[in-house]
């Protein structure tokens, strides 16, 4: 990616400088047409280098979020697994709460 945008920069310093030249008033209509081509070139190779670098982030952004997704699922699954505790321990209490009910009854019957 630094390289593509190393070419973008040099890209647009050309496409400055080309512009600059085609401004001198004192060059021929040869000079003048060529340099016109040259900025058009220039132009097209900008749109391709943007268009590249453009691409290169979209995959570069999808195999993040990617990565994202699996840590997120592996955080879920983690949650669960911890959430099983507690659910265990709710139950346990339940039924440990009965056992006392129960056992205070037959103490208040005996």
């Amino acid at each position: 990616m630094e390289n593509q945008e190393q070419t973008l920069i040099e890209l647009r310093a050309s496409i400055k400088e080309i512009d600059a030249m085609r401004s001198i008033k004192d060059i021929s209509e040869y000079e003048r047409e060529t340099l016109e081509l040259t900025a058009i070139t220039l132009r097209d190779a900008e749109r391709i280098a943007i268009t590249k670098m453009q691409n290169q982030l979209i995959k570069d952004l999808q195999a993040q979020t990617a990565n994202l997704n699996a840590q997120a699922r592996d955080i879920r699954a983690r949650v669960t697994k911890m959430n099983k505790l507690p659910k265990l321990l709710d139950n346990i209490e339940s039924v440990i709460q009965t056992a006392v009910k129960i056992v205070a009854a037959i103490v208040k019957w005996a």
